[in-house]
């Protein structure tokens, strides 16, 4: 399953303009799962995160839960691929910046 995501939004200066689950950047350097309902951040990490961005780039996709579970499990299921085939090694993780 390809994954079109958006890209990554500082957490400080913008919110998502839609309800629904996004990947956020950890202070760790790794990444997470958080769902953005009413305005708050909802079922997210104990580690902070400093950014998001949304499942998927297009906005004519819906933003139903089931769909979003969906892409959610799928984003995790490419990331533990990825990390699993290109181990990280010292600082030189791609999402550490």
């Amino acid at each position: 399953m390809e994954i079109d995501t958006t890209g990554w939004f500082p957490l400080d200066d913008y919110a998502p303009a839609r309800e629904g689950w996004y990947e956020v950047r950890l202070t760790t350097g790794d990444t997470a799962f958080s769902r953005f309902i009413d305005g708050h951040w909802t079922e997210q990490p104990v580690v902070p995160f400093t950014h998001w961005r949304g499942l998927s780039a297009d906005p004519g996709d819906s933003a139903d839960s089931e769909h979003m579970d969906a892409q959610a499990a799928a984003a995790q299921g490419v990331r533990a691929v990825w990390n699993a085939f290109f181990p990280v090694v010292g600082d030189t993780h791609p999402l550490k910046k």
